[in-house]
């Protein structure tokens, strides 16, 4: 194939690749009309799962893997806790759907170009701590905006800590066993792209 065919081709695909980041984009933007413009509660708008949107969507932009990888650990753990919230509560919209199913599935396949990478829950788990404590700051203390369990306790948990501080380590302890654990699952299913070894040419005599 010519070289100036395989570039450019090369070039098309990258093009392609970067504008698929329109999606999450969409979706946080999505997001920001329903809580900002319409529920007016615009603090719902820092969970993590439509922050790792925005993050998904700068990554993809920007072609940088390891914030697409910071994002896809955060919208899968995100996908089962809002699927447990949504049955314990019934409150589901349309938006809400597109942007966690969507929000994983552009996940999965920028995953699936740019492999999972070993250490990547480090950066996922710093991610997350500094964005609870900037909700922690940005927030009230109320049921509705404990967002990111930045205040006190999610739901049941309350009963079972008898501070805040502790709920913060085991909470934490147990994001840290969950990302080390996604993290497991995409080495298995997107490992690191390995370079095949070339195999020196010797000259005949």
């Amino acid at each position: 194939m010519n070289s100036s065919v395989f570039a450019s081709e090369t070039s098309w695909r990258a093009r392609r690749f970067r504008l698929l980041g329109l999606l999450p984009l969409l979706f946080f933007l999505a997001r920001v009309i329903e809580y900002v413009i319409i529920a007016k509660t615009p603090e719902q708008i820092l969970w993590s799962c439509h922050i790792s949107n925005l993050l998904l969507a700068v990554g993809l932009f920007a072609a940088q893997p390891w914030l697409i990888r910071l994002a896809a650990f955060w919208q899968l753990i995100g996908l089962p806790l809002w699927a447990m919230d949504m049955a314990l509560t019934g409150l589901v919209t349309t938006v809400s759907v597109f942007s966690h199913l969507g929000g994983v599935a552009v996940s999965l396949y920028a995953l699936r170009q740019v492999r999972a990478a070993r250490g990547s829950w480090v950066p996922a788990l710093v991610f997350f701590l500094v964005l609870q404590q900037l909700t922690r700051w940005l927030t009230a203390p109320t049921p509705y905006s404990n967002v990111n369990v930045a205040h006190f306790a999610y739901g049941p948990w309350q009963h079972w800590f008898v501070s805040y501080g502790s709920y913060w380590l085991a909470n934490t302890a147990l994001a840290i066993v969950s990302l080390w654990l996604i993290e497991f699952i995409l080495l298995c299913v997107f490992p690191p792209a390995t370079t095949p070894k070339t195999t020196p040419v010797t000259k005949s005599l």
